[in-house]
């Protein structure tokens, strides 16, 4: 594999490899046209079905998710990345199209839209462990950490930006508008991306195994590498608190204060603004400062003490403000140790264990809502608030304490580099040089 000899300045936009550009605007445009999906799904099942289809559709996407995730994971290691993430938005495109054609038919079956749903969680299960892996490939370890935050960034715009495109089309046009829209911004996705670059890289002949055997290599070497596999459960612990209070539990806090919904829309706005803030440079400020070990344990602390305080608050303004400071957390929390995490996989590697990640962070998303529905038969909202505020510190404890995790995250990125093959050989089937 051919690499840059000298990092890049990679501090703006245009100073990015075209490559590395096309990839991040695709992303971006492809979390717009999601996101603006997902919107306009809701809306047409919870019109059409209402709210009990609603959650037949999410269970469903939630439990597809998380077993086609690790299934289709070897393709992102056993064939050319470009190839995979090209696929993906081809089958995101053909998603949209059936939708839009669906749509205006007037045909409405909650079946068929879970089997376009199926073709999506499929998409994305091969998307996303390639466009997450592919970085290290295209960027001199240097740059790597710059390129995750303009990454992170690209996608929280698309995030923040596809409901609201959406939602304005829905109220101005209608549901076939908004259809359409999908599928246009699909397609410009598909094209943003369809030359992202290949490093030309072939994996070693270790990996070329049956499918099977790969995808269940991929999982063995995520569970034997301990840090890892801590860090990724204890991560996901954290996740299970922390997702209900942004989605599931908002809606039902601002109606408990008597707001409007204006409120609930600028409560998600300043989560989105805050994350946004945070990979602008706030959190890379932070890092820089007091280093990464105590950046996390102070997002963590500060994610945990706004959760506390949406719980306590009464004011519409503070409840805003918290939520941007949620936001900043989680960009801290999220660029702290994702480059390295990233250069210390083996490169044959990357995509499955990066699907391997994505499947437990899909599980603790689909069991956060039934944990904080439960919780909310015994108590009232603002009680849950307090209570995952206190879950999430504790878990936050455990993240700190997780064996040999402040060791690696004081290493650079070049004595980073395959960091989990030197230190655990043996999960990799094949004989590294011991650390």
């Amino acid at each position: 594999m051919t690499k840059p000899t000298t990092p890049f300045p990679i501090a703006t936009w245009p100073q990015l490899p075209a490559a590395v550009l096309r990839l991040m605007i695709g992303e971006c445009l492809g979390l717009l046209a999601a996101g603006a999906m997902q919107l306009a799904l809701a809306w047409w099942i919870s019109s059409a079905g209402g709210a009990a289809a609603l959650a037949r559709y999410g269970v469903f996407s939630a439990l597809a998710a998380l077993l086609v995730t690790p299934l289709l994971s070897p393709a992102g290691d056993r064939w050319p990345k470009r190839r995979v993430i090209r696929l993906g938005k081809l089958l995101l495109v053909a998603d949209a199209l059936l939708l839009a054609l669906l749509c205006q038919a007037g045909v409405y079956d909650l079946w068929l839209l879970c089997a376009c749903g199926l073709l999506s969680v499929a998409a994305q299960a091969l998307l996303w462990p390639a466009e997450a892996s592919i970085l290290p490939e295209l960027v001199p370890a240097a740059g790597l950490p710059a390129a995750i935050r303009l990454r992170r960034g690209a996608q929280a715009v698309g995030g923040l930006l596809g409901p609201g495109l959406a939602g304005l089309v829905l109220a101005g046009a209608g549901l076939g508008a908004a259809m359409v829209l999908n599928l246009l911004l699909f397609t410009l996705a598909a094209l943003a991306a369809w030359r992202v670059g290949n490093p030309g890289r072939t994996a070693p002949a270790s990996a070329r195994r049956g499918w099977f055997g790969e995808m269940a290599d991929g999982l063995r070497a995520k569970w034997q590498v301990r840090l890892d596999r801590w860090w990724t459960l204890v991560g996901a612990l954290m996740m299970l608190c922390l997702l209900p209070t942004t989605g599931l539990l908002l809606p039902l806090r601002i109606q408990a204060l008597g707001l409007s919904a204006a409120w609930f829309g600028a409560c998600s706005a300043a989560l989105s603004v805050g994350l946004l803030l945070g990979v602008a440079g706030l959190a890379t400020a932070l890092i820089a400062r007091v280093g990464r070990s105590r950046a996390l344990a102070l997002a963590i602390s500060t994610i945990a003490a706004a959760m506390a305080g949406v719980g306590c608050s009464g004011q519409a303004p503070v409840l805003v403000a918290l939520f941007a400071l949620i936001g900043l957390g989680m960009s801290v929390t999220q660029l702290v140790g994702q480059a390295h995490r990233m250069l210390a996989i083996p490169e044959d590697y990357r995509a499955r264990m990066s699907a391997a990640h994505l499947a437990v962070a899909h599980l603790a998303a689909a069991l956060g809502p039934a944990l904080a529905g439960a919780l909310l038969q015994q108590m009232a909202v603002q009680t849950v608030y307090l209570l995952l505020a206190a879950a999430f510190a504790g878990s936050g404890l455990l993240l700190l304490a997780v064996p040999g995790l402040g060791l690696f995250l004081r290493q650079d990125h070049e004595g980073v580099r395959d960091w989990y093959a030197r230190h655990y050989p043996r999960a990799f089937n094949r004989p590294w040089p011991r650390a």
